[in-house]
Order: structure tokens, then C-alpha cells, then sequence
């Protein structure tokens, strides 16, 4: 048969079973007289497709068949014009079941009683849930209970076609896949994923997207940074987002540490990716690990002088028993522009007047509400630089306040002298 009016048929009848009344006189004589759910059997009904589409009605609808709508759905499984997959589809998502409203536990019951003839295993139950809880559809339900041994047995008693069901959806394909980018929004973004999100997102992982790619897209997007977590919520997010785990205590206090003294988030994500245990989840949901995620230091120059510089500091707030600075990337860049400035003139005068070591507010930088400044210059060695801003009182308030979280260390090589600009942000 043609496959439009095939479609065209499918939809007339489907529109039969959500819109047609009934009356006393349509009544089929071979149906029992309870609609409860659980109620019917196979042995209730005549095995024929009448006794078939009659058990849809009783047992989905809750009622008895119209005369127009059973004589539909009977005629097109006699020409062969429909399936029982056909039947069950039509009737879970006519308008007419739809507006019952009933919960995903009361869907599944009347899945098990209309297409299994009995009622839902414990096991069973769970795991259907488990696929309808991280954002699958009814389809993929449906489509396990035509394609299931007991649903072929019924339709052999009833002498129909079983039939079987497409689905339309990536994130109906594959539970794993679902529950990997589920577990991203719950665990990384704090909530269940919309709908249209978590379809991209299976339909990316689909189309060839890699381990990595997805865990960048929800760990450093917009929403994530906007939540302006600390190192140690980020290292616990990491563990539960990419790992699917609670941490590890000595493992936690490994990646926390190494993010307190001045690790990007970017390299400690990059420890997560590239663990055995993510590798093995990537190749049970059949994607690809794919390549690091790019570390904001490595596309900064001078990183070795910039190491030591924070290592020296940070070695100087621990000695006081207080906490490291961070070394932010942007930062850096704003502080290499001040250092190129030096290197032109040098002075601990700014040019907008004020002094070096005085708290600026804003700065070309509003995201942070102050910062302190400390210059260097002529200096060959960092411990030098160091020593030079320690023997400064009010630099090195700077560097031992309890103010700043973040630092920018800004490096300008002249004639064999570094010119350093170093930002404290609170």
C-alpha cells in the first residue's frame, strides 16, 4: 500500500479512538463488564482481532469499543493494513489516553496488562522507570513491550502481525548515552535537562561528538561559571559529573590541592578525562574520549617565570597559614599589558596618577570589585623579584592579604631584565 495513505489511515484511526462516542446498542457482546486495570486476561476476549482491538479499549481507554472505531482498527488488521504494534501505538498516544494524565507507574501498568496480558514485575518496573526518569520517552517503552517474547506470544493467540514500533528520538536510542549527558545536568548544572537539550546533546553524541567535547560544553559553559563555585565544590562536581562517583578522600585532597596552588580547572578537568574510568564509560556508551581540553596557560608566554613567581608566593601565604592564590588567565593578560607599560618607562606611578601598590577599583576589569598591584624591574631571577616585594611594606601587604583570590602575573623581558606586574583580585 502506498506509504502517505498508509500514514493518513493510521492517523484517521487514531483520531477514531480519541474522538468517537459510543452508545448502549455498540456494545461488543464479548466484553467483560469490569474496566479496572489488571482485570483482563487473554482468555477474556474471543482470539480474533475483534477480541484483540477490544482489549485495547477495555484495558487503555478504560472502556467499552465504539462500533466505528473497533470496525476501524478490526478491518485494518484483517487487510493487513496494520499491525498490533499499529493498534498499541494508536491507542497509547490517541488525545483521548493523553488527557488521563496518568503518572509514568500507571503508564507502564496499563503497558504490562494491554500488551504482556498480566501485571508488572518488580524488576521489570524499575528498570523501565529508570529509562523514563533520565529523559526517555513512551516510545522506547512501548517499542520494548511489542518487540518483547510475551507480546509476540499474545498476538500468535490472536493471530495478528506483532508489527513493531520506530523510534524517533536520539535519546531514545541508547539508556547509557541518555544517562551519560542526564548525569551532566544534574551533577554539573544543577537540574533535570530540558528537553531540547538533552536532545542535541544525545543527537551530538550520536553524530561523532567526543568524551571531552560534552564534558567542556557543560563544565565551562556559561551557566556552570555562573554559579562561581569553589575549588572544592569544582572538585567535587568533577567527580560526580565525570566519574558518576563520590570522591575518593586522598583523591580529593589531590585535585584540591593542585587547583589551590594555582592549577587551571581546565588541566585538573583534563586529569578526570583522561582516567581509566572515564575512558571505559566513553566505550560503554560508544563514543570516542577525544583530545584534551585546551589549558588557558599553555597560550600564555613565559609560563616557567609565571610558575615561579606564584609558587613563590603562595610558599610565602602558607608559611602564615593562609590561603593560595589562584592564577587567572585574563589577569595575566591585563598584567602583561601593565608590564609592557613598564618596560617603557618605569615608574611606580600609574598613568592615570596613582601609585603602584594602592588598591585600584574596577580597572578595566569590572568583573572583580578591587585589586592591588606590585611591580618589579631589573630583576634576573624570580626569588629575586621576590625578595624585592617582600622588603616592600606596602607590596607586601599585597601579596600576604587575605582580600585576593586570584593573581595575574604579567612577564616582559628586556635586554635580559624582567619587568614584572603583579594583580592581587579580591
Amino acid at each position: 500500500m502506498n506509504v502517505k495513505k498508509l500514514t493518513a489511515a493510521a492517523a484517521a484511526a487514531v483520531l477514531l479512538v480519541s474522538n468517537i462516542g459510543y452508545t448502549s446498542s455498540s456494545y461488543s457482546s464479548n466484553i467483560p463488564n469490569s474496566y479496572a486495570a489488571g482485570s483482563f486476561t487473554a482468555s477474556s476476549y474471543s482470539k480474533n482481532t475483534e477480541g484483540f482491538v477490544t482489549r485495547m479499549y477495555n484495558i487503555v481507554l478504560g472502556r467499552k469499543p465504539d462500533t466505528n472505531g473497533l470496525n476501524t482498527w478490526v478491518n485494518r488488521l484483517n487487510t493487513k493494513k496494520a499491525t498490533a504494534a499499529d493498534i498499541v501505538s494508536g491507542f497509547f498516544n490517541s488525545d483521548e489516553y493523553k488527557k488521563k494524565k496518568k503518572t509514568n507507574e500507571q503508564i507502564l501498568t496499563d503497558c504490562y496488562n494491554a500488551m504482556l496480558g498480566r501485571e508488572p514485575d518488580a524488576s521489570g518496573m524499575k528498570s523501565w522507570m529508570q529509562k523514563l526518569n533520565v529523559g526517555m520517552t513512551l516510545a522506547v517503552v512501548y517499542k520494548g513491550f511489542v518487540g518483547s517474547n510475551e507480546f509476540r506470544g499474545l498476538c500468535s493467540t490472536y493471530g495478528i502481525t506483532p508489527g513493531s514500533i520506530t523510534l524517533k528520538y536520539a535519546r531514545d536510542e541508547n539508556y547509557n548515552r541518555t544517562y551519560f549527558v542526564y548525569r551532566l545536568y544534574k551533577n554539573c548544572l544543577s537540574r533535570e535537562p530540558d528537553t531540547n537539550g538533552l536532545e542535541t546533546w544525545c543527537q551530538r553524541l550520536k553524530n561523532g561528538y567526543t568524551g571531552s567535547q560534552i564534558a567542556k560544553g557543560f563544565i565551562f559553559s556559561k551557566e556552570y561559571k555562573s554559579k562561581n563555585t569553589s575549588n572544592a565544590d569544582f572538585v567535587k562536581m568533577l567527580y560526580r559529573t565525570i566519574l558518576g562517583r563520590e570522591p575518593d578522600q586522598s583523591g580529593y585532597n589531590s585535585w584540591l590541592n593542585k587547583l589551590n596552588n594555582g592549577t587551571s580547572r581546565e588541566s585538573v578537568t583534563n586529569g578526570f578525562i583522561f582516567s581509566n574510568e572515564f575512558r571505559a564509560q566513553c566505550t560503554k556508551i560508544g563514543i570516542q574520549l577525544g583530545d584534551k581540553i585546551q589549558i588557558p596557560e599553555e597560550t600564555l608566554p613565559n609560563m616557567n617565570q609565571r610558575n615561579e613567581i606564584l609558587t613563590l608566593v603562595n610558599k610565602e601565604r602558607a608559611s602564615r597559614g593562609l590561603s593560595p592564590l589562584t592564577l587567572n588567565t585574563e589577569l595575566c593578560k591585563a598584567a602583561d599589558i601593565r608590564s609592557k607599560e613598564i618596560a617603557s618607562y618605569f615608574s611606580h606611578t600609574r598613568p592615570d596618577g596613582t601609585i603602584c601598590y594602592t588598591v585600584l577599583n574596577g580597572v578595566n576589569l569590572p568583573v572583580y570589585y578591587h585589586m592591588g598591584e606590585n611591580i618589579a624591574s631589573g630583576y634576573t631571577s624570580a626569588s629575586a623579584v621576590m625578595t624585592g616585594w617582600m622588603n616592600s611594606q606596602p607590596h607586601r601587604e599585597n601579596i600576604l592579604s587575605t582580600d585576593y583570590k586570584y593573581i595575574g602575573i604579567g612577564v616582559v623581558n628586556v635586554n635580559g631584565r624582567y619587568h614584572w606586574t603583579q594583580l592581587f583580585i579580591g
